[in-house]
């Protein structure tokens, strides 16, 4: 019987034991959960951005959520019912520097409902933080976000107060708290993989488009003035190195994860400089070609460009590269845009380029500060010259803090008091005071069609000079739309799909350029 009784104690002291572990199990779990806020990101576009990606899963990695929605996927009325539904501790807007009012709408909706902290971040803020004064914008965040909304978020999660968060603003009471810039991340090996399942789990064609972007570097060693870089260099100098780049081992860690866990054929490096620094890259090129072996299209600089380079890129899968040209004009281009680059450059780049048959496209811009209109013609005829593939044609948008919108304010093509809230859509109509206004408009809605087909060159002159009109509305949305089928690398079923998805921003171009 003292054989059985102890038997039994010992059985029942062991429950307790595994009782008391569950309990402390559960108190931890509750405790978690207490600490555990939740953050909502709002955009507009059916399109997965890296930044809140990346943001996302900073967060989670400190034990917090996020989840987005996209208006333009919604019905008028999820809005609020997903805001209800998630309950969020903190909204959260990407903010660039056009098309932005959208947002501005959208927050003062959430305000009038509900009584949740909302934060801007992005470009735009980083650069115009006086649009914390707007009344439904209670912070914003400059510069990289990752370790400041994630202490943001820890404050906010213990009901502490919202103060001396670097890189973060606060309004409060009508008094605005500035920030100081915090030390840009060293080692971007040491932040986790974005965060791809915040769009995938709740917008599948996201999910099973066969293009996935990624990011391998940060940072830009030019100072093309039209670019807020040099402004964002100024911002963080002493604080940290500039340009950084992710370990090659790291960058294929991440696309071999996606590859085996989504649909993944084409990859898509979103690198302003990747050919920059040809050591890291060689090495990248010969391990992405061992593990990954996908085509892939990147970013590049036409003065970057040489044999080695194009063979390399090519040995390693490189479907199609982009480089700026921005004007045809040298003179524009070294002088106003301090763009750094040649003629020779470019018709350098397009024979190799052609030559070991890789595809390329271009970046442009019209209606500059001072631009005639027979340079804007020189500009489309380089592009013809070098049978530019893929030619992406904007019209220029006065961008806050860039030297070149100081330049424009000074040479009198903006007032002194230009507000930078009103910076309109870079595929609408221009911001500029200046001649042949409807001409500029209309060009850049013939662009592509003159790059691709040459012999319309002509005609184009004499056409520019009519009103803008549907027909040159529809010639812009088809080769719009061609070149984005070319640049997703899809079927034509999932080509027309996307198409009607950005049915509204093209709507929206229309209504801007007709203003």
């Amino acid at each position: 019987m003292r054989h059985y009784g102890n038997h039994k104690n010992h059985k029942n002291k062991k429950q307790l034991c595994i009782r008391l572990i569950n309990c402390n199990q559960r108190c931890f779990e509750l405790k978690k959960q207490e600490k555990m806020a939740k953050v909502l990101f709002i955009q507009d576009l059916l399109f997965e951005f890296l930044g809140p990606m990346y943001l996302a899963s900073y967060l989670q990695k400190r034990g917090h959520t996020a989840e987005v929605i996209i208006l333009n996927e919604e019905k008028e009325s999820n809005l609020i019912k997903k805001i209800k539904e998630v309950n969020p501790d903190l909204i959260a807007f990407s903010i660039m520097s056009t098309g932005n009012s959208w947002a501005f709408i959208t927050a003062k909706r959430i305000k009038e409902k509900f009584n949740i902290p909302i934060i801007f971040g992005g470009a735009h803020p980083t650069f115009f933080p006086e649009m914390i004064n707007y009344p439904y914008v209670d912070m914003i965040c400059v510069g990289e976000g990752e370790e400041a909304i994630a202490d943001l978020v820890e404050k906010i999660s213990k009901k502490e107060p919202l103060t001396d968060i670097s890189n973060i603003s606060i309004k409060k009471d009508g008094q605005i708290q500035k920030s100081t810039v915090r030390s840009l991340v060293n080692n971007l090996d040491d932040l986790p993989f974005p965060s791809r399942e915040l769009y995938y789990s709740r917008y599948k064609f996201l999910k099973n488009l066969p293009t996935k972007r990624f990011l391998a570097s940060r940072g830009c060693p030019y100072n093309c003035t039209f670019c807020f870089n040099h402004k964002l260099k100024e911002m963080y100098k002493g604080k940290g190195s500039y340009l950084r780049w992710r370990s090659p081992d790291n960058i294929i860690k991440e696309i071999k994860e996606v590859k085996e866990k989504y649909h993944l054929k084409t990859v898509r490096f979103v690198d302003d400089t990747f050919t920059l620094n040809k050591p890291w890259l060689y090495e990248l090129l010969d391990k992405y070609k061992q593990n990954i072996n996908l085509p892939f299209t990147c970013l590049c600089r036409a003065n970057e460009i040489n044999k080695e380079l194009v063979i390399r890129l090519k040995r390693a899968g490189c479907l199609s590269v982009t480089f700026g040209i921005e004007s045809g004009n040298e003179e524009i281009r070294e002088k106003i845009l301090h763009k750094n680059l040649k003629n020779e450059h470019i018709l350098n780049a397009a024979r190799l380029f052609r030559k070991y048959k890789i595809k390329f496209g271009t970046y442009n811009m019209i209606a500059l500060p001072g631009e005639l209109l027979s340079n804007a013609f020189e500009t489309l005829e380089l592009n013809a010259k070098i049978r530019t593939n893929n030619p992406m044609c904007s019209i220029f948008q006065p961008f806050p803090k860039t030297e070149l919108a100081q330049y424009a304010i000074e040479q009198g093509y903006l007032t002194k008091n230009f507000d930078f809230e009103s910076v309109g859509s870079l595929f609408g109509t221009t911001s500029l005071k200046m001649e042949n206004r409807k001409e500029f408009v209309n060009l850049h809605k013939l662009f592509m069609m003159g790059v691709w087909f040459p012999w319309t060159i002509p005609l184009i002159r004499q056409l520019i000079k009519l009103p803008n009109n549907l027909v040159f509305n529809l010639i812009y949305k088809l080769s719009y739309g061609f070149k984005s089928f070319r640049s997703f690398n899809v079927n034509i079923f999932t080509g027309l799909k996307l198409g009607y998805k950005l049915k509204s921003r093209f709507k929206e171009q229309i209504i801007s350029s007709q203003e």
